[in-house]
């Protein structure tokens, strides 16, 4: 499976921005949104492309939030991937991703594995896909070029996760 990923938009795609990701997501299987999403018409916009799921962010406005999960599982076959925006600075923001998806703290203080095999985030604008934990996490980072906090330069990014058998990889796309 391969699924375009993107975060970081303030409101409706532009025509140019969309024909640009129609392009990016060329035969993507969904599109995964990981907010902030900025206005609902993005999904809609999306789900164009290809199925869409999203969830939204502290920086979204209230129509957004009471209509998007924080966070979402999603399940294909045996592998299970977290969707959320994220919080806060990237130091320890790995770890607190991943307490948000114990169940019930259920494997939180031991050996157990994690409860998703894959992490989809935004919020912090910082473009990675590195694997930690058992755990292959992919920030696809921002769409609208902002950039990351601390940094003074960016380009638009967006990404491609790659669900192959058990194999989790990805890349960060810049246009």
């Amino acid at each position: 499976m391969v699924f375009g990923c993107l975060a970081d938009t303030s409101g409706p795609l532009t025509g140019v921005e969309l024909k640009k990701l129609s392009e990016v997501f060329k035969g993507v299987d969904m599109i995964l949104h990981a907010g902030p999403i900025g206005n609902l018409r993005v999904v809609e916009q999306l789900e164009t492309l290809a199925p869409a799921a999203a969830v939204g962010g502290p920086a979204d406005p209230a129509p957004v939030r009471s209509s998007t999960y924080v966070r979402q599982v999603l399940r294909f076959g045996d592998q299970s991937l977290g969707l959320m925006c994220g919080y806060g600075k990237p130091q320890g923001q790995k770890a607190f991703l991943i307490r948000q998806f114990m169940e019930d703290g259920a494997t939180e203080g031991t050996t157990d594995p994690p409860p998703i095999q894959a992490l989809v985030f935004g919020h912090n604008r910082e473009a990675q896909a590195r694997p930690g934990g058992g755990v292959f996490f992919f920030n696809p980072g921002s769409f609208l070029g902002r950039p990351p906090e601390g940094k003074k330069v960016s380009k638009r990014t967006v990404g491609l996760l790659y669900l192959i058998g058990k194999n989790w990889d990805g890349h960060v796309v810049g246009f």
